[in-house]
């Protein structure tokens, strides 16, 4: 590595502390913030600000005075736009990419540095923790390499965030669709995906997909 000096600017969970585990034992030289503020930018003084789960609006005074990257899973230009993992399995795809992008005005519509190939099987953390290992890969890369960002070629497509965790039915033998609609979801950093019925919620978890049925745990709570 070059020496550069990084800043990683994420929520606190699991798999952001795998992230930085990784960065720290390589030894490279890191920091690592959970709020996005223009004092402790300054302050670090950072050759690179890589946004490795953050979903906040980043102002034009932080991403046009320093080289600020997003990282995204999606296949770009399609998958812009919040919830791209919760979006694209829904739409049944398991293969996409994580991708190091410029932070510019546009929602992922940055020039994109670098990309690597990643599956989206497995419930939300696992998926988390591939995504923590592929995206100190992705930094490893741009750091050492100092790429020229290349512009994304085709038709954008972008994602509205998800807000609702209801669980909706598609055909009435669509066991997958039920089941992606649990795993998406399944961490406890994450609301659960849930279903009503009467004056009672249930919430489910830890699901799992057999050929006939769907194994899962429920909690049951009445309504608020």
């Amino acid at each position: 590595m070059d020496g550069s000096k990084i800043l990683i600017i994420s929520k606190n969970t699991i798999w952001t502390q795998k992230l930085v585990n990784k960065l720290q034992k390589e030894k490279l030289n890191y920091f690592y913030s959970s709020v996005c503020s223009k004092q402790v930018i300054d302050n670090i003084n950072p050759d690179w600000v890589f946004f490795f789960h953050w979903s906040d609006i980043v102002s034009k005074e932080i991403h046009q005075n320093y080289k600020c990257v997003v990282i995204h899973v999606g296949n770009l230009p399609k998958n812009r736009g919040g919830s791209p993992i919760q979006n694209q399995i829904l739409e049944g795809i398991n293969n996409t990419e994580v991708n190091a992008i410029k932070m510019v005005d546009s929602i992922d519509g940055g020039d994109i540095y670098h990309s690597i190939p990643v599956t989206l099987q497995g419930n939300l953390t696992d998926i988390w923790l591939s995504l923590a290992s592929t995206s100190f890969k992705l930094i490893s890369y741009c750091i050492k390499n100092n790429p020229l960002p290349k512009p994304q070629v085709g038709t954008p497509q972008t994602y509205k965030r998800k807000k609702d965790n209801k669980i909706k039915f598609g055909s009435t033998d669509d066991l997958l669709y039920i089941y992606d609609q649990i795993r998406m979801l399944d961490d406890e950093s994450y609301p659960n995906p849930y279903l009503d019925i009467g004056n009672f919620r249930l919430e489910f978890s830890r699901a799992k997909l057999k050929s006939h049925e769907i194994i899962t745990d429920v909690s049951i709570k009445r309504k608020k």
